[in-house]
């Protein structure tokens, strides 16, 4: 891809080389003196007055090894190189493959006015690395401009595949504007990425929205300080306003940052806010809709926040979706990112060719598959996840077969309560329902239970790890966040840490309720915590949270994370669980990447929660790549093993084996009350705006008793829902009493019709029981094979159901998880006295609208 082109002084020192030829290898380098690195300097350029501390010596060797160039110049003077800082040693070579001197860096520097004497410049380092970086990409010297990485191979094919598909739908319908579905995991680049197509559509006026302010600085931060984007201005809502319209009038590019909680914000006259007028007076090429979770997990997102951030989890995970239409803005394109759209792509919102997917196993496949000989993976520090998951102890089942539900709950098993109103959030003021099973889950974590003394040596002689006791983790749990219920159970578990042999060894820092300050702000104290615990020699930190930092924030040093609550969601569960895969790396001498953490850990405490979870996400994942379920998650679980410790061995599953435990371990409550789940059926904006344009479909499900007045309702709740969303934009995104009655009135009628279509999918067990066509695909089975039995037994036609699935009333996804297990249940059933209707010497399992080949056991 082309890079921007810049206008203004050249980085580039017209002397000729004095050593060698521009083919001549180089290296260039950077360091300072005890004594230089303390000596203050002031600059002035222009009217502006810059001052600093240390002085850089910048020079160049045609040597391979730095060191022993420095060494020649400083003679004896510094033996070993003691107090010498190298602070920067890299090739210097430019991208089009021949190299520079150091003459050319100096040339950059002086040019911006950086005093020197003797090739020791008063500058920054970051300023000098600048200098590098405009040398080797030929553009203007900016100091803020300290990243030339190039773009990887899969964010070359999103940017490609999107620009070919706005092409080609602007060369058809010009005045309309198409909309394209980035799904791609955290780590993708999706910034970078963007403004990569932005860059190659030639676009001028890009608009960013969000709900959730706090990736605000990747965005800024991506934008000015890569060589690619020299050209392009960063405006956001602190900009002033006089900047903003001279910004849009020049004939530079832009980005405009906002967020839709400030956007939809009015003044106490109810006007727009003076900072965003100009954002709906200009023609935007695109309108970037950034985190564009809405319609795929919102219903369970809000599980991720802390509970004293309710409010922020009601304005970053809203209710409804947001189109286009209810931008009320002009834009040529539209763009969406999000890591987890699943059910936005069920929904039909986009279709297969308006979707690029990203996902954990194509990233860490793609780590595996680089050529090292070509150049350095650019993968190399996205580590590699592994997931063990553990029995609690045999007093914990039973504990769990005693309680009223009999079914273990990390929730339940680490409840606390305030037992001192006095004393704050200090030490004392919670206290766990039940101590002395907590202490026995920290000794748990070690080994230290008798139960585990005596089982935990497996094959080899090797001993079962656990997670504060196996060599295996010990870098990886130095820094490790314990992500807990609620804000009682974050403090009493600080309190007890504090006052354990073991544990009392590291920083402890609690990331939770109104003291540890909201989204973003809450970071600093942790970010303080693990320096502060470096500095003073522990043995590392744990961070306890109860949803802070679980999402849109990444602290790298971070290893591990130990799951100590209940969630619902396959979505909520890895949004948490991918906070530890973030990149946490250093630079070497040489300007090669050193990997701090090579591979982070997910620890679990209740094995059916989590397995379940796991084959449901791989499930999920089949939707987006086209493959089978068992495809997906053997996919998965090769790139994130699972390792489960219990019975006292530790034992590595494989897809078969996950997929049993998550279907086996499902009773016959859980499973009749997965058939009458919400998530089987889709009835939202989309869904619902799709049946109002099939009116025979309409009139047809109005035959049914449940469905009288069909028509109607569906008519009120689409025309309503539309009307609500341009007033609450309209009011600054808050709605009369009248307004609040009549959209809880929507809801209502949404969940009537949802209630009344699940009616219907509870039949659908009761088909699958009686057909003879076991093996094939349950909507082939409808259409095709047994048309009359479905008729019989749901009183719908097969016209009206193939009219349901195709406007996306009945969620793919779910189904065919939902059909799998009812599948796997029964053949577990129907398999005794040496009898069986031949379900176990099937080759081939129906799903709903795929057939999977299952290996014979």
């Amino acid at each position: 891809m082309p890079k921007l082109k810049t206008a203004g002084v050249r980085a580039e020192d017209p002397v000729d080389e004095t050593v060698g030829t521009p083919v001549t290898r180089r290296r260039v380098y950077a360091y300072t003196l005890p004594g230089k690195d303390r000596e203050k300097w002031t600059r002035t350029v222009g009217s502006s007055t810059e001052r600093g501390v240390g002085l850089i010596k910048v020079g160049e060797t045609t040597r391979s090894s730095v060191p022993a160039r420095i060494k020649e110049q400083l003679g004896t003077a510094y033996p070993r190189l003691k107090g010498v800082a190298i602070l920067l040693d890299e090739e210097a070579k430019r991208v089009d493959g021949t190299y520079f001197t150091d003459r050319s860096v100096h040339a950059a520097l002086k040019a911006e006015g950086v005093r020197w004497d003797q090739e020791w410049f008063a500058a920054t380092l970051d300023e000098v690395t600048a200098a590098i970086v405009a040398v080797r990409n030929r553009t203007a010297f900016s100091a803020q401009r300290t990243e030339d990485f190039p773009t990887r191979p899969e964010q070359m094919q999103a940017v490609e595949l999107t620009a070919a598909y706005f092409t080609a739908k602007k060369a058809e319908d010009p005045h309309k504007a198409p909309k394209f579905l980035w799904n791609a995991k955290m780590r993708f680049g999706k910034t970078f990425t963007a403004y990569q197509l932005a860059s190659q559509m030639d676009w001028r006026r890009v608009l960013v929205l969000t709900y959730k302010p706090a990736v605000q600085s990747a965005w800024r931060d991506d934008l000015l300080r890569h060589v690619d984007f020299a050209d392009w201005k960063f405006i956001d809502r602190d900009t002033p306003p006089d900047e903003m319209d001279a910004a849009v009038d020049a004939p530079e590019p832009l980005v405009w940052f906002a967020s839709f909680q400030d956007l939809a914000g009015r003044t106490a006259g109810g006007e727009i806010k003076r900072h965003n007028e100009t954002i709906y007076l200009t023609d935007w090429d695109c309108i970037v809709l950034d985190e564009y979770h809405f319609g795929a997990w919102r219903d369970t997102a809000r599980e991720l926040y802390d509970p004293s951030d309710e409010r922020l989890a009601e304005q970053e995970e809203p209710d409804e979706s947001v189109t286009e239409d209810d931008l009320g803005l002009q834009a040529a394109h539209y763009l969406y990112l999000s890591g987890t759209p699943f059910r936005a792509i069920t929904n039909g919102e986009f279709t297969e060719d308006q979707i690029f997917n990203w996902t954990y196993p194509q990233e860490q496949q793609a780590k595996a598959d680089w050529d090292d000989s070509l150049s350095q993976n650019p993968y190399v520090d996205l580590p590699g996840m592994e997931m063990y998951s553990y029995e609690i102890s045999e007093s914990a089942m039973e504990w769990a077969q005693d309680g009223e539900f009999n079914t273990f709950s990390l929730s339940e098993y680490f409840k606390a309560r305030k037992v001192n109103e006095s004393r704050a959030t200090g030490p004392g003021a919670y206290l766990f329902e039940d101590p002395t099973r907590v202490n026995e889950f920290l000794e748990m974590l070690r080994g230290k239970l008798a139960g585990q003394m005596k089982q935990q040596v497996l094959g080899a002689g090797k001993k079962a790890p656990f997670p504060y006791e196996a060599p295996d983790f010990k870098e990886a749990i130095r820094n490790s966040v314990w992500y807990m219920s609620d804000v009682a159970s974050c403090y009493a578990m600080r309190d007890l840490l504090a006052v354990h042999a073991f544990f009392g060894k590291f920083e402890l820092v609690v990331a939770a309720g109104a003291h540890a300050g909201q989204g973003a702000a809450a970071k600093p104290p942790v970010d303080n915590a693990i320096a502060g615990g470096e500095q003073s020699g522990k043995d590392g930190s744990i961070t306890l949270s109860c949803g802070k930092l679980m999402t849109g924030v990444t602290v790298p040093e971070w290893g591990a994370i130990l799951m100590l609550r209940s969630l619902q969601a396959p979505e909520t569960y890895f949004q948490a669980a991918f906070r530890v895969q973030s990149p946490w790396r250093g630079k070497n001498p040489d300007g090669s990447v050193q990997v701090l953490k090579r591979t982070c850990y997910v620890f679990e405490f209740d094995p059916n929660r989590a397995l379940a979870l796991v084959a449901e996400y791989g499930m999920r994942l089949a939707v987006a790549g086209e493959m089978t379920p068992k495809d997906a998650i053997g996919q998965l679980i090769d790139y994130l093993p699972i390792y489960q410790f219990a019975g006292g061995a530790m034992t590595k599953l494989d897809a078969a084996e996950l997929m049993d435990w998550a279907t086996a371990r499902v009773g016959a409550t859980a499973l009749a009350q997965r058939w009458n789940s919400s998530l089987l059926v889709e009835v939202n904006a989309t869904t619902l705006a799709a049946l109002l344009g099939q009116p025979d479909l309409l009139k047809a499900l109005e035959q049914i008793e449940d469905f009288r007045n069909l028509a109607n309702a569906t008519q009120q709740i689409v025309t309503s829902t539309k009307a609500l969303k341009k007033a609450k934009r309209d009011q600054g995104g808050l709605l009369t009493p009248a307004q609040s009655a009549e959209q809880r009135s929507n809801a209502k009628l949404r969940k009537e019709i949802r209630e009344k279509l699940q009616k219907f999918v509870a039949k659908v067990p009761v088909f699958m029981y009686v057909t003879d066509f076991r093996e094939e695909a349950l909507k082939h089975v409808i259409e095709s094979l047994d048309t009359s039995l479905f008729e019989r037994v749901t009183g719908l036609t097969v016209g009206d159901f193939k009219l349901l699935n195709s406007i996306g009333v009945f969620s793919a996804q779910h189904m065919n998880a939902a059909i799998y297990q009812f599948k796997s249940f029964e053949t577990a059933s129907l398999h005794y006295a040496d009898q069986d209707r031949g379900l176990g010497k099937l080759s081939k399992v129906g799903l709903w609208d795929r057939t999977e080949v299952v290996a014979q056991r």
